[in-house]
């Protein structure tokens, strides 16, 4: 993270402030690809993202649009423990007990509302981001049983550059925090409905962070960003 706000300080500060790259009234397209590192106690493993957004130009300062960001990851297993039993029925519950780490695929869409506020220059355009959305969370079906979903509010912000290649073109990185409200980690339990572990030795087991009812997720893109029309 540290490595990504110094690159992206160090091209702006090699930046020319002459010419425009963006004028009011267009719209521009970026394709971005790049990964989703959740936060430790989120309890979801780092994961590949596919963004695109799209956005309205209003100055050459500033743009309003919209961001989509789709990922499939898996939780992290050590956190959901559970308990099986097998053997001889004539004994309670069966004589054997397994403990076993237990996890399932996630696929995380988020869309939002973007606003950008950027600083052009003739090569290279230094821009902030922010904006509000939805999350939602869909668990793997087959694993669950049934299908589930949970949704709620999400608050994106971050910074990046764009890069021009021609007047129609360019590559765009970008560093974003993407905070989930209203998160529960026990709804990505696949153990959850089931005999879940009551861990008698807790010694013995690695113990997952506190849960949290906020999710912070550090997401690192590169995009192909695209002026229909030309500039």
């Amino acid at each position: 993270m540290k490595r990504a706000i110094a690159l992206l300080a160090s091209l702006t500060l090699c930046a020319s402030v002459a010419g425009a790259q963006i004028l009011p009234k267009q719209f521009s397209v970026t394709t971005r690809l790049g990964t989703l590192i959740p936060e430790r106690a989120a309890s979801l493993d780092g994961q590949a993202l596919v963004g695109l957004d799209a956005e309205y130009a209003i100055s050459k300062y500033f743009g309003i649009g919209t961001a989509i960001d789709v990922s499939r990851g898996n939780t992290t297993r050590q956190d959901f423990l559970t308990r099986l039993r097998f053997g001889n029925a004539a004994v309670a519950g069966g004589d054997s007990i397994y403990y076993q780490f237990v996890g399932q695929p996630v696929n995380l869409v988020n869309l939002g509302v973007m606003g950008t506020l950027r600083y052009p220059g003739k090569r290279v355009t230094p821009f902030m981001t922010g904006g509000v959305g939805s999350y939602l969370l869909l668990p793997d079906a087959q694993i669950n049983g049934k299908a589930m979903r949970k949704s709620d509010l999400s608050l994106t912000g971050g910074v990046g550059i764009w890069y021009k290649l021609s007047e129609r073109a360019g590559l765009q990185f970008d560093v974003r925090a993407m905070q989930f409200q209203g998160y529960s980690r026990d709804f990505l339990n696949p153990a959850a409905g089931r005999e879940v572990l009551v861990v008698p030795f807790p010694e013995d087991f690695e113990q997952p962070p506190a849960a949290k009812n906020t999710a912070l997720n550090t997401m690192i893109t590169l995009g192909f960003r695209y002026i229909p029309g030309g500039i």
